[in-house]
């Protein structure tokens, strides 16, 4: 008996000595993960609530709340940047979609991306709250498009039923933009969708133009517009009246621009006779240089083709996906390059110079300056 009561003793002597070894307030809890209701908390080696950054062997990083020391979920800011950290408390990365929206946290910090965002060739824009945009956005006094996956359009984009072409930098263009040897015009009137590509009859008030209505390229050399055909010098400008091409003399209607064919007019007092292709029949002598203009061009027409300039383009066009294709347009002679700019003030202008009315035939009047944003 008095064998047994004294090993007793020793050995609750050697527990008080050992348990005098751990801190107070260790409560013998264990190290790692311990859950205190539906909220978590990591215990350090030596007993305590770890409060801040965890990063566990996986290498995954964790928040604990510096009061609470309970593991974050969802959105915190820390230090003056936001984080986002999943269901299971391991903070989020790259993309993440929450609440509807998608947003992007820097790989290698987890810090939430505001602002423009580039990855591999894709812009991005990133909100003041972080989401991302999509759709119209105006900045620094222009327009830029993201598309629903949130990448900026660059060069031509469709809008709906609308085409737009947005520059290297993103920002949308708006007035006269060569593009490929074409010229073309976006909008730059508020009355109507600002940027969008523009197709049909323009007008600037002195002259008139006419983008294929198929890929919006402006028309230059020979047009057929709803079987009628019309002339366009190099700079676009509609001409009207008496113009020669390569020693052929052809008659524009002073008022439509329409090209005589198959009939007899009176001109100043004289009767002149055009044929199918619309070349004069010379059963009247030459018309006088005041009455041409002194207009030459480098096109080679045929009397005996059915088209004017011997070309047998429809003019009709074909788009090969959007502007900017490789459908030539037709109606023209010559090649792509230009050697005046539309809307340019230049005499060489079949007819000597513009001889265009006020009365625009119900053309797309240009208006300069931007008001307001697209739609």
């Amino acid at each position: 008996m008095r064998y047994g009561k004294k090993v007793t003793a020793l050995l609750l002597a050697g527990l008080v000595g050992t348990a005098s070894l751990i801190p107070a307030g260790t409560a013998w809890a264990a190290t790692g993960w311990v859950s205190e209701g539906s909220q978590w908390k990591y215990i350090d080696q030596d007993g305590s609530v770890h409060k801040g950054w965890v990063k566990t062997s996986e290498g995954k990083f964790y928040f604990l709340d510096l009061s609470t020391g309970f593991m974050a979920s969802g959105w915190k800011q820390i230090n003056g940047s936001w984080y986002y950290f999943h269901s299971n408390g391991s903070m989020a990365t790259k993309w993440i979609q929450n609440g509807g929206k998608y947003y992007y946290l820097m790989d290698d910090t987890g810090i939430l991306v505001k602002g423009w965002l580039k990855i591999g060739n894709d812009y991005y824009y990133m909100k003041g709250d972080g989401a991302m945009a999509t759709g119209w956005r105006e900045m620094d006094g222009a327009w830029y498009y993201f598309k629903d996956d949130g990448k900026c359009v660059i060069g031509w984009g469709q809008v709906k039923n609308d085409w737009f072409y947005f520059g290297s930098d993103g920002k949308m263009i708006t007035g006269w933009k060569q593009i490929d040897n074409s010229y073309y015009y976006l909008n730059g009137d508020s009355k109507s969708t600002l940027g969008k590509m523009m197709t049909g009859w323009l007008s600037d008030g002195s002259n008139k133009y006419y983008m294929d209505s198929s890929n919006g390229k402006m028309a230059h050399g020979w047009k057929q517009i709803e079987g009628s055909w019309y002339y366009f010098n190099d700079s676009g400008h509609m001409s009207t009246g008496w113009i020669q091409l390569s020693n052929v003399y052809y008659y524009l209607d002073p008022s439509t621009g329409k090209m005589a064919t198959n009939t007899t007019l009176t001109i100043d007092g004289k009767s002149y006779s055009f044929a199918s292709n619309g070349a004069y029949q010379n059963n009247n002598g030459t018309p006088s240089s005041s009455t041409t203009g002194g207009n030459s061009s480098g096109s080679t027409p045929s009397n005996s083709n059915t088209t004017p300039g011997g070309t047998n383009n429809s003019g009709s066009g074909s788009g090969a996906g959007g502007p900017g294709g490789s459908s030539s347009g037709g109606g023209t002679t010559g090649n792509n390059a230009l050697s005046g700019t539309p809307g340019s003030t230049s005499n060489d202008t079949p007819g000597g110079g513009s001889s265009n009315s006020s009365n625009n035939g119900g053309a797309y009047q240009l208006s300069p300056g931007l008001t307001t944003g697209p739609g």
